[in-house]
């Protein structure tokens, strides 16, 4: 399996690399062709109409606190049953050592699946509390969650990605015999690298 995924890479590489070499020839004797063919890839698609729809907070308290004694009963013993598969059912770091063989691969995913079952232990004692509260003392829980309904939207956050940069393109046009060489040169290395 590690042979088919180097042959992979080598392939990689060689397409990469031929690719590089016709580029970098171009880039030196037509970098005008070059450019048109950029600004024929330069066309961008934002992603803001898509994710339009996921940046309004939606209220679904009401329905819980509605059913606040069913869910939140119904929630704490799937909890509980949760918990005990999670200790039970998933191995601890040493078992799955011993399960799994006892090599490197096998430390690193017993390691993994141990994070794994103490985060999941930990996320399902922190909401036990809460459950028992959506039962017992919604108006407690009400006041809590109208601190923690806060929507933070991620628009600002994402508006420098949204806008298009071509500014090193115009930098590569206009030092194309530079880059033309760079291209060639490393694409030669790299074909009598993976080719030899």
């Amino acid at each position: 399996m590690t042979e088919m995924y180097l042959e992979i890479m080598e392939l990689f590489f060689i397409v990469g690399g031929l690719a590089a070499l016709i580029l970098g020839i171009m880039l030196w004797f037509v970098p005008e062709r070059v450019g048109k063919l950029s600004e024929g890839g330069n066309t961008w698609y934002s992603s803001r109409k898509k994710t339009k729809s996921l940046d309004v907070m939606r209220e679904t308290d009401s329905f819980y606190f509605a059913n606040n004694q069913v869910i939140g009963i119904g929630m704490f013993v799937v909890s509980l049953v949760a918990l005990y598969m999670v200790i039970v059912r998933i191995p601890s770091a040493e078992e799955a050592m011993t399960l799994l063989g006892g090599n490197t691969t096998a430390l690193g995913l017993s390691l993994l699946l141990d994070v794994m079952r103490w985060v999941l232990i930990v996320f399902i004692v922190a909401g036990l509390p809460m459950w028992l509260m959506l039962a017992f003392a919604p108006e407690r829980l009400k006041v809590i969650n109208g601190k923690l309904n806060t929507w933070i939207s991620t628009r600002l956050l994402m508006m420098p990605l949204e806008t298009m940069n071509t500014g090193f393109d115009g930098f590569v046009l206009q030092h194309h015999r530079i880059f033309s060489a760079i291209f060639v040169l490393g694409s030669i290395f790299i074909l009598y690298k993976f080719l030899r």
